[in-house]
């Protein structure tokens, strides 16, 4: 028996899609995807091989071996793991945040504890969060990033607050998130989206503000 059910289902899982929209992928339904992941059929080889290549993972991967989420995302062309004990060892669990998550949440309300993770090398005691940069999520008008680069937020914490100013951040409560920009007066701290919109800073929601940490960028 290939390992091409459990491997769907993962996918689904880290691109958080549904089984009926992970069928429409491949013009297949939702009956055919749930019965692949629950070993009563599997695909055929031509399903097989544009599932292989829509996410751009090896055809024996995907039939032979129980695929991680980093190999799903693509990140195992740098950082490899040769065991779970060497991933743990290594490197940190990382919650990833992605467009389809965004698309399939009820009322696009997002819990951190709910995404899928994978992990990374970190520099950066603070928990990190990584997010597919997407137009599903507003950001400032200047914002340098190139769209599907993958960014690391790091959860503010006291001892980082007066790094905040000019820098960019992340704010996530609910079905409420955006990307802004920190802006530092006296003890005021805001995290501006643009002229219209932003979120004052308060201990009291200090869980819900997150510094840039930096970007992961694929290079053809």
């Amino acid at each position: 028996m290939t390992q091409i059910g459990t491997n769907i289902k993962k996918l689904r899982s880290v691109k958080g899609l549904s089984q009926q929209a992970f069928g429409e992928l491949f013009n297949l339904t939702r009956g055919n995807i749930s019965s692949y992941e629950e070993f009563r059929a599997e695909p055929k080889v031509s399903v097989i091989l544009q599932i292989a290549k829509y996410f751009s993972i090896p055809v024996a991967h995907l039939l032979e071996k129980k695929l991680t989420v980093n190999e799903i995302l693509n990140f195992e062309d740098h950082f490899t793991e040769d065991s779970a004990q060497l991933a743990i060892k290594n490197m940190d669990p990382v919650h990833f945040l992605n467009r389809e998550t965004i698309q399939q949440s009820s009322d696009n309300k997002i819990s951190i504890d709910d995404l899928p993770m994978f992990y990374f090398p970190i520099t950066t005691k603070n928990q990190v969060i990584a997010i597919e940069h997407n137009g599903l999520i507003h950001h400032p008008a200047a914002f340098p990033f190139e769209e599907n680069s993958i960014l690391f937020f790091e959860k503010l914490q006291l001892n980082i607050l007066h790094t905040l100013d000019k820098h960019f951040g992340l704010y996530i409560k609910g079905s409420d998130y955006f990307f802004g920009t920190y802006e530092v007066k006296n003890k005021q701290i805001d995290l501006l989206l643009n002229d219209w919109k932003k979120q004052s800073f308060s201990v009291e929601d200090m869980g819900c503000f997150w510094k840039l940490h930096g970007k992961y960028e694929k290079i053809a």
